[in-house]
């Protein structure tokens, strides 16, 4: 997973880009956690319990996107594509959207977000 986090001077945020499979990555770490150092610290000392405990899984709901984790695997979706899912699939739909869905070890992830720190925090 290749990321890379850049800041937006003309609106003071912050925009985080994913490799192709991730977007969905930087949509939630933009969208749901943001620039809130203390809930990235916490959702870091959570990652690191949950590593832990075998056969564990861990569902937290956002605002757009859903996160599970196990202590393998992260696994983000956003809402929408639960919706999508109660309506019959036709010829033409995907339920997977890159922008929607993406997977990642739980290594990856803790990495990507202790960068994100870093990144915030030299700004």
């Amino acid at each position: 997973m290749e990321f890379e986090f850049k800041t937006d001077y003309l609106n003071d945020s912050f925009r985080a880009e994913f490799s192709m499979g991730h977007e969905a990555v930087g949509h939630w770490l933009v969208g749901e956690l943001g620039s809130d150092i203390a809930e990235i610290k916490a959702l870091l000392d959570r990652l690191a319990i949950i590593k832990t405990q075998e056969n564990t899984e861990t569902f937290i709901e956002g605002r757009e996107f859903s996160i599970t984790i196990t202590p393998q695997d992260i696994t983000i979706k956003a809402h929408v594509l639960h919706l999508e899912a109660e309506i019959p699939e036709g010829e033409d739909m995907s339920h997977y959207d890159d922008e929607s869905f993406a997977e990642c070890g739980i290594e990856d992830f803790e990495t990507m977000l202790e960068s994100w720190i870093e990144f915030i925090i030299n700004k």
